[in-house]
Order: C-alpha cells, then structure tokens, then sequence
C-alpha cells in the first residue's frame, strides 16, 4: 500500500518554539549498524559536551577511520558518479573538514551546512578542505545546495541508505530498533527525548547568546527582497553575539524552505529520518577530531570546529 506523507510544522511555538515538524505516514523498516567507535565520548560521558550545537571529539594518533573512508562509496552532487570518501581531498597533510549531515531535509543539514558555506572562504584562506555528505539522493542533494543558498556541489555527496554513517557510529536517532512509524521516533526527539540538548539549543535561538559568533545569519536573513526581516533590525537588541530571535528567525526561515519541498528532500528510507551525522577532522590522513551530533539542533559545533582547523575567531 502506497502512503502519502502529510506535514505538520509544530516548531517554533510548539516545543518552546523552533524549526521542528512532525510528518505522519509512512511505514518502512531500515537497520543501521550501531555505534562501532567509543572514542569520542567527552568527560561527561554519553555523547559529548553541549553548547549552543553540542557533540563530542577524541584526538587520535592514527588513523583506522581514512581505511573506512576509502570503504565508505558515496555519489557526486556534481555528476552522479560513484566516488569513495577518501578519493575526495588531498592527503598531504592539508587539513580536511568531513561533514556528514544529516538528510537534505533537517534542520540539523540545513544551518551546519548554512554556517559551512559561511565560513568557507575563511576556510580556504586557511587552506583546510570542506566535504559534507548528507542522507538522501543526488536530486534532493542538489535541491538542497540551492535551498541553503548555493553550497558548492563539487564539495557535496549523496549516501542514500547512510552506510558510512553506520560505519563511523553516528546516532542512529531515538529508539532506532523500535519497529514503528519513523514519524512516531521524531516526535519525542522534538521534544528533547533522545535528542540530548534540544531544548536548549531551541531556547538559546530565542533569548539568544552575547558569546556566540552569529555572522552567519546575515547571509539567510534578509537580502534582495527575500527572507523575513533584515539582519540590522535585531540592532536594537544589541550588537554582541547572537542577539535575541536571531537565530530562531533564520531558524523560521528554514522551516519555510523545508515544508514545500520535504518530498523532494527526504530520503527513500524513511527511517533514515532520525539518523544523526558528525564531523571528522583530518590532517593529511590522520584523523585529529571527531565530533558526534547528540540529537535536533545539536549537531557539530562550529565555532570549535573552526579552533580545530586553526581559523581563529575575532569577537
């Protein structure tokens, strides 16, 4: 029996507010291999320490984990071809950046990689290499990079099913064996059950963050006549960090360009729709950091990510 899906945004007011939506239909059983890695758990335990996006990392000093990339084969956004992770940057000791998303219609995906592509000439003055691989097909893949405001495709791939996400351990989502409706899974996650730090992480979009680098909303808020209100227009409430409603606004935003095309974005396997993504960090091909996404909107916290690589951030 075919089921058609049906949307309902129940963020930003409903779980205190923010870009979460809960999607009935849909039944489809997909199993991912669990955790095969323990080494980037933090002092707190679990899944890492939390800010305004929470993970966790490890520094290593060799490197199993490039032999899983040159395992881990995922498709071009750019031409559809076949390619192995570990094809796809310079290994001479250039620093490189592994995004993997979650899918190309989350909200996780959609503001890492919006703060990525931000960053991304600060990046490559730095001569680091940014990758992102994200859950779904080549075409949603592509209507993604669009979405976000146009993420270089010859930097982005497809893993339909999310094998190299199971390689590398990433959370699989709240009661991820639980054989029921995947839609049933994300609703808790909305509301912080299983997804450590979302409710925080949806706060902090509100009240806002004097220590948090908010540069990036300038590029999604407002500009030639699009977006809901200009950047300056959060003036008023001061001019440190990220100001009150900042965030949530482009968070708004988001949420708007997700719904009309969620069956573009989301992948064939449903069940994938909770699986969560990380961050590997490379130097050469030694893996340096690693970071693991503990839920919605707690995915790789980039500000660190950036201390990693050696981008230093000026207040």
């Amino acid at each position: 029996m075919v089921c058609r899906l049906f949307l309902l945004t129940i963020t930003l007011a409903a779980i205190t507010a923010c870009q979460a939506f809960v999607i009935r239909n849909l039944p489809s059983h997909g199993q991912l291999r669990d955790s095969k890695f323990g080494a980037s758990s933090s002092k707190r335990g679990g899944h890492g320490r939390l800010s305004m996006q929470s993970s966790s990392f490890s520094i290593m000093q060799s490197s199993p984990e490039y032999a899983l990339l040159k395992e881990s084969k995922v498709l071009s956004a750019k031409t559809g071809r076949s390619v192995a992770l570990g094809d796809v940057f310079p290994t001479g000791g250039k620093m490189t950046i592994v995004a993997f998303l979650t899918h190309w219609g989350d909200f996780n995906s959609f503001e890492y990689a919006q703060k990525l592509l931000h960053y991304l000439p600060e990046l490559e003055r730095a001569n680091v290499n940014v990758v992102a691989v994200g859950i779904g097909t080549v075409a949603a893949a592509q209507k993604f990079a669009s979405l976000v405001g146009g993420f270089p495709l010859d930097r982005l791939y497809a893993d339909e099913s999310a094998v190299s996400y199971g390689k590398f351990g990433f959370s699989r989502g709240f009661a991820a064996d639980l054989p029921v409706n995947p839609y049933l899974k994300l609703l808790p996650m909305l509301a912080g059950i299983g997804s450590p730090g979302t409710l925080q992480a949806v706060l902090a979009g509100y009240v806002g963050d004097k220590k948090t680098d908010a540069s990036w909303t300038g590029d999604y808020l407002k500009k030639e006549g699009q977006g809901l209100v200009d950047k300056s227009a959060f003036d008023v409430l001061g001019r440190e960090g990220a100001r009150p409603f900042e965030v949530a606004t482009v968070r708004l935003q988001n949420m708007m360009a997700i719904l009309p095309n969620w069956e573009a974005l989301v992948p064939p396997n449903k069940q994938l729709i909770t699986q969560q993504g990380g961050s590997l960090v490379f130097e050469g091909r030694k893996l340096v950091r690693v970071y693991r996404d503990r839920g919605i909107l707690t995915y790789t916290d980039v500000e660190d990510l950036l201390r990693t690589v050696g981008v230093a951030r000026s207040r």
